[in-house]
This record gives structure tokens, C-alpha cells and sequence, in this order.
């Protein structure tokens, strides 16, 4: 077996325990996977059957697509961060080092299940949106919604990594992982389409990664005036400063 392919089956068999270690820890799974459930459900019953001020699309064709770019980045950000801190706090990412397992391939392992979570999540959330609210994706827009999520799971992938560096104990990661993103995620509109601000805060929140992910999911389901381009351009910059952080500042101990 050349040597790709062993670094490929060690990777695919360490998601595979990542996965099973994730869904037996009640708390990790009740706050990544849950969380954006529940709150399509409870906020999404509020706005049932509303329309967006001065239009005639459904407030849930919006919202749907922006709580699916919630689920991303708690799956992706915040999950990966405050549990890579954790491995790094309890010097198991220290151990990894001395077993035959490559770095790597662990490293591969955990980004892996983390991306396998993030689908599950994104499935369970359109198929709930679809089902509770109507809310159907264009057929047109399926290459949109893909393309976001891959771009989406990459750069908050890689900004949780950077976030687990950053991070002084483990217990420090996910209050720190909170406060960089939800605050972000409300003035962008996430909770409520409908939420305002300023123009100048506007403008400056346009050039982050929360609202753009969620704006270009928002067009698989029905377009809305702003530029796409524009967006998947701020998210790729993201994922490629976030790439070149996370290797620059990534510490195994």
C-alpha cells in the first residue's frame, strides 16, 4: 500500500472513532447538533407564514438557509475549537505524537468527522425546514447551497483551529468562541432577517464570514438583493487567512 493510501485509510478510520467518541458525549452532541434544531424550530414558529418587510418572499425562505449557516459554524468553529483545546489542555495531542499514528492523519481524522457532523446537521436542518416551514431550495440554487457549505466548513474549520491556539486553557475556548460569534451572528441577521443596523456597522459586517456564509445560502433558496460574488469572495478570503493562520500558529502541545 503506498503510503497516500495508508495516511487516507488511517484518516477515514479515525473520523470513523471521532464519530463514535462525538455521538456518546452528550454534551458535544447536545450543543452542536441540537442547538441549531432547536432554534429553527422555536424561532421559526414565531415567523410562520410572515413575509419580509416590504416583499413577497417568506420570512423562512431567509431564514431557513441563515440557521443552516448557524449550524456550520457551530459545528465547525466552535465545536473544533473548544474540543482541540481541550486534546491540546490534556496533553492528548502531546501522546498523539509519539504513536504510530501520524499527525496528520489524526489531524485529517478529526477535521473529517467534523465535516461529517456539519453535513448531518445541514441535512437535518433542510429536511426540518422543508417539513415544519415550507422552505424548499431552488433547484437552480443546489450548486450555490454546496458550494457555500464546502467553502463555509473549510474557513470555519480553519478559524476554529486558529481559535483552539489562541485559546489560554480549555476552559477559556468556548466563552471565547461565543463572544466572536455571537455577537456577529445577530447584528448579521441570523436570529431575525429583519434585525437593522447602523449602515457603517453594516458595511463593516458585510465583511465577515457569518453573514456572508449565510447570504449566499439565502440564495439557493430565493434571491435576495446583494452581490454573491462578493460574498463567496469574503468567505474564501477568510478560509485562506484562516488556513494560513491555523498552520502558522497550530501548537500540538
Amino acid at each position: 500500500m503506498t503510503t497516500l493510501g495508508r495516511h487516507v485509510r488511517l484518516s477515514v478510520r479515525q473520523a470513523l472513532h471521532e464519530q463514535r467518541s462525538f455521538w456518546r458525549s452528550a454534551e458535544y452532541a447536545l450543543f452542536t447538533f441540537a442547538l441549531p434544531l432547536a432554534l429553527l424550530l422555536l424561532i421559526g414558529s414565531t415567523t410562520a407564514g410572515g413575509f419580509l418587510p416590504g416583499t413577497h418572499v417568506k420570512a423562512q425562505m431567509i431564514f431557513v438557509p441563515s440557521i443552516l449557516a448557524f449550524g456550520v459554524i457551530v459545528a465547525a468553529y466552535v465545536n473544533l475549537g473548544a474540543k482541540i483545546a481541550t486534546l491540546r489542555h490534556d496533553g492528548v495531542l502531546k501522546r498523539i505524537r509519539t504513536t504510530p499514528l501520524p499527525a496528520g492523519a489524526y489531524l485529517s481524522g478529526v477535521l473529517g468527522s467534523t465535516a461529517a457532523t456539519t453535513l448531518a446537521i445541514t441535512a437535518c436542518t433542510a429536511v426540518i425546514g422543508w417539513v415544519a416551514f415550507g422552505a424548499v431550495p431552488r433547484a437552480a440554487g443546489l450548486a450555490e447551497i454546496g458550494g457555500g457549505l464546502a467553502l463555509g466548513v473549510v474557513c470555519f474549520g480553519s478559524l476554529g483551529l486558529v481559535l483552539s491556539s489562541v485559546a489560554r486553557s480549555a476552559e477559556s475556548a468556548s466563552p471565547l468562541a461565543n463572544a466572536t460569534y455571537l455577537p456577529v451572528a445577530i447584528m448579521s441577521g441570523i436570529f431575525d432577517p429583519t434585525f437593522s443596523v447602523p449602515r457603517w456597522l453594516s458595511a463593516a459586517i458585510g465583511l465577515l464570514p457569518v453573514r456572508a456564509l449565510a447570504q449566499i445560502l439565502q440564495q439557493g433558496y430565493t434571491p435576495v438583493e446583494h452581490a454573491p460574488a462578493s460574498d463567496l469572495l469574503v468567505l474564501a478570503g477568510w478560509a485562506v487567512g484562516g488556513g494560513a493562520l491555523a498552520v502558522w500558529r497550530f501548537r500540538w502541545q
